[in-house]
């Protein structure tokens, strides 16, 4: 059966523009991870370029035996509204987009739609584990339910958490959880 699962890195140690290690909560969260996931029947493991996305990968493909592959479509991004798309975000949001980095701007979102098919083209009859960042969790949950394109700020995903996605028979995607973190609490 298809099924994209993705993940939020586990909590780095530092700030994210020094592409910080696993912290050792990251680490124990990343194990917990990986028990949760053991009866998952995962085939494969993706993970972005940064270092606290690879070490969270590391943990599980270990722990469960699954190849793991680095990529860059699930590289940090941000989706930012080039100017005339401005009005499809509400103005309170403006003065937080006006403060992302410029080199983690994806300008509507274009890179995280093409990683959004790439991923979903390569989850063909298997279980794919996606490990990525906040934004790019929340705008794949986005791209999959075909919501408003300032979705993904409304949607809080938490470290070492999994979102589930699901084909329909008919073509759709059907989301089956969001930032899901009862293994962290064991």
């Amino acid at each position: 059966m298809t099924r994209i699962i993705l993940i939020r890195h586990a909590t780095a140690d530092g700030h994210e523009t020094a592409d910080p290690s696993l912290s050792a909560t990251g680490q124990q969260e990343a194990t917990l991870l990986a028990a949760r996931l053991r009866g998952s029947r995962a085939g494969h493991i993706l993970h972005g370029p940064r270092r606290r996305a690879g070490q969270t990968a590391s943990v599980l493909g270990n722990q469960l035996g699954c190849p793991v592959q680095q990529t860059d479509f699930l590289e940090d991004r941000t989706p930012h509204p080039s100017p005339e798309r401005m009005s499809d975000y509400p103005s309170h949001r403006r003065s937080f987009l006006d403060k992302t980095p410029v080199e983690e701007r994806d300008i509507n979102g274009d890179t995280i739609a093409a990683a959004w098919r790439q991923l979903t083209e390569l989850s063909t009859d298997r279980v794919l584990v996606a490990i990525t960042h906040t934004f790019v969790v929340g705008s794949f949950v986005g791209h999959a339910l075909g919501s408003p394109a300032d979705a993904w700020l409304r949607l809080p995903i938490a470290n070492a958490s999994i979102t589930e996605i699901q084909p329909r028979p008919h073509g759709e995607w059907a989301v089956v959880c969001v930032s899901d973190t009862g293994h962290l609490s064991v």
